[in-house]
């Protein structure tokens, strides 16, 4: 099996390369996307690092998964939504051939992992059910953490003070990422239906109805956090919910930690003049709070 502890030496490779690759790119000042070839290029590579899938099929998949995501919006059930169904058409079909590629070739990937233990499993699941959890693992693995690294860069550079505390502490990153999962979470609501008659407040819930929870303002609740509207990476007992919990846990969390852990002490100590060029642009989401540019 492969551990996402384990990936830390691997992701610091993969941030190194594409930080010489802004470091070409920026040659002579030249301002860069950091959105276009950072925050999405670093996580879509170290998942499909994890899972098996060639380099040359990665980057088509910020358009599937950009697509397939829209139904996590508020109100997706009123809108057209084809352009993600062939977007669930295409990466199911993609998967499965490349299960079908592992059992046939095994490799020393997650992919491989997923097709022995399904196929040792007293009670495995359907080609479609394992096909909807590598869907799912891909989606977990980048699409939030690119929101993570965008909204975290903008937070430091808005701060030049906890920029360059972190730039001088990089052990410090942990702490630094959990404020910044905190006051800006890239995920700001999501949907859970109740099992069972309960309460909320004063609201009573009934079975079976649907309830929208905006993380996001738990995230700033004054009961739970001191100060919630100060960005403050030393705050004790910074327990942020961006990640949901209980059974719907997000898969990707443990990775988006590490990945921005590893990321920003290595990007602020590449760049120490680095600086914001231009009016950064935010992804036209409701749900998804990101930036769809920085740089450009």
């Amino acid at each position: 099996p492969i551990w996402v502890d384990e990936l830390r030496a691997s992701i610091a490779a993969r941030v190194s390369t594409l930080l010489d690759r802004l470091a070409e790119l920026g040659a002579g000042g030249q301002p860069v996307d950091f959105m276009a070839e950072f925050a999405f290029a670093m996580p879509v590579n170290v998942v499909c690092d994890l899972l098996g899938v060639p380099e040359a099929d990665r980057l088509g998949f910020r358009r599937s998964v950009s697509d397939l995501a829209a139904v996590t919006e508020p109100g997706s059930a009123h809108h057209d939504l084809s352009a993600a169904d062939r977007a669930a058409v295409e990466l199911d079909g993609y998967f499965a051939g490349l299960f079908a590629e592992r059992r046939a070739r095994p490799r020393a990937d997650l992919l491989t992992a997923m097709v022995r233990a399904n196929d040792r499993a007293q009670h495995p699941l359907g080609g479609g059910q394992l096909v909807a959890n590598a869907v799912i693992l891909l989606l977990a693995g980048f699409e939030t953490t690119i929101g993570l690294l965008g909204n975290g860069l903008m937070l430091l550079l808005e701060r030049p003070r906890a920029l360059a505390r972190l730039r001088a502490r990089p052990q410090d990153a942990a702490a630094f990422t959990e404020e910044m999962l905190r006051y800006e979470a890239p995920v700001q609501l999501t949907g859970r239906r109740a099992t069972g008659p309960m309460a909320i407040g004063r609201i009573g819930v009934a079975a079976g109805r649907s309830v929208i929870v905006l993380m996001g303002a738990a995230n700033r609740d004054p009961r739970r956090f001191a100060a919630p509207d100060r960005f403050d990476p030393v705050r004790p007992d910074n327990q942020p919910i961006s990640f949901g919990g209980g059974a719907h846990y997000c898969l990707g969390a443990r990775l988006a930690r590490l990945e921005a852990q590893v990321a920003f002490p290595l990007l602020l100590r590449r760049f120490p003049g680095m600086a914001l060029a231009g009016t950064p642009g935010r992804l036209p989401r409701f749900n998804l709070r990101a930036y769809a540019k920085i740089g450009r």
